[in-house]
């Protein structure tokens, strides 16, 4: 996927009516499924055809939030939306199992009683993560509905107790072998970083590293793209909204909510690889406000990352400097990811760009 020369260019846009708030490929890279929690919409593109397979589906009673494949491209998971406060709240954090060929919830999962933050699908069998603003990861299999295992955050304490305020997330690297999960330290001490074997979870983590807030301070400041102190340490305290490692597992992508996405050593997560800024509506250097969007392209050379002016920036992961922005998108690209198996990505604002060489 070579960015330096011509690039991507846009080789289909789906028109939607309201901001994509998540997307995620089939693992076969042939549809990508996309939410609208403001629309309660779920659309289904072909990713070969550039086009909508149907129209929209409306979950007009839970609402739809978070999305993620499955090993079937016409199953998926997802979660209902915040807003609809009427229902109990085992119901309203549940997971849904959907079968989009008979539009069926197959099987609902519940135990969260907070919003589920993250959803990861192995890749090598059915088994998935989640994480949650009640301060628990959880892991699941498809095939039946009871978790089968929880683990949660301490509430209180000192030195490396969770935030009480903050939440953890939780992702699978590649191989499915190994899955990390964060969460924020009180008194914004910064974050730890946990690694497990998912053969062997209950042994606990084999791995864990600690980002403490004066590193990330030091290389928002050294590497990021501000110089303000008072800016470099609120970029430095944002929560942590994502992660995702990239295919070799030896980075892990993360992104904030005011536009920072960090790049950390996925053997040593206290090793701040690059610091990139989403860039905001006043022109290059700007700052974006909202949250980061970000991911590796498939073959792992490459960062992208949606701007709040419309515009994807393409950093060399190696180097961490920029080599091509896409333009395209009238509005904040809210979320970006690149397809598993072809040369393609995909972009959102209200409307979904596929991009192709």
């Amino acid at each position: 996927m070579d960015f330096r020369q011509e690039g991507p260019k846009i080789a289909a846009v789906i028109r939607g009516k309201a901001p994509a708030t998540c997307m995620s490929y089939c693992q076969d890279g042939s549809h990508i499924f996309v939410t609208s929690e403001s629309d309660s919409r779920l659309r289904v593109v072909d990713c070969q055809r550039g086009v909508s397979d149907k129209p929209a589906l409306k979950f007009e009673r839970d609402g739809v939030r978070l999305v993620q494949s499955t090993h079937h491209n016409q199953s998926l998971l997802y979660t209902g939306s915040e807003k609809d406060k009427i229902q109990n709240v085992g119901q309203r954090h549940a997971i849904n199992y959907l079968s989009l060929h008979d539009n069926k919830i197959l099987r609902q999962f519940r135990g969260h009683s907070g919003e589920v933050t993250s959803i990861s699908m192995s890749p090598v069998d059915d088994s998935f993560l989640t994480s949650s603003k009640d301060g628990s990861i959880r892991l699941w299999d498809l095939k039946q509905a009871g978790s089968l295992a929880s683990m949660d955050m301490p509430k209180s304490g000192k030195g490396m107790m969770m935030d009480f305020n903050g939440c953890p997330l939780a992702a699978y690297d590649s191989t499915g072998l190994v899955f990390g999960i964060t969460a924020p330290l009180e008194a914004n001490a910064g974050h730890v970083v946990h690694l497990y074997d998912a053969r062997q979870y209950g042994s606990g983590a084999f791995s864990e590293m600690k980002l403490d807030s004066n590193t990330l301070l030091n290389a928002v400041q050294s590497k990021g793209q501000t110089a303000q102190p008072h800016i470099a340490s609120e970029l430095s305290r944002a929560r942590w909204t994502s992660m995702n490692f990239n295919k070799s597992g030896k980075q892990i992508l993360i992104t904030t909510e005011v536009g920072l996405v960090l790049m950390v050593d996925g053997y040593d997560a206290q090793i701040v690889t690059h610091v990139f800024s989403a860039e905001g509506t006043n022109g290059p250097g700007s700052q974006s406000t909202k949250p980061a969007s970000a991911c590796f392209s498939s073959d792992d050379q490459t960062v992208l990352i949606g701007n709040e002016d419309g515009s994807i920036s393409c950093y060399d992961a190696v180097s961490g400097l920029t080599v091509k922005k896409l333009e395209g998108h009238v509005g904040h690209v809210g979320y970006i990811a690149s397809n598993p198996k072809y040369a393609q990505i995909a972009s959102a604002c209200t409307n979904v760009a596929l991009w192709q060489w």
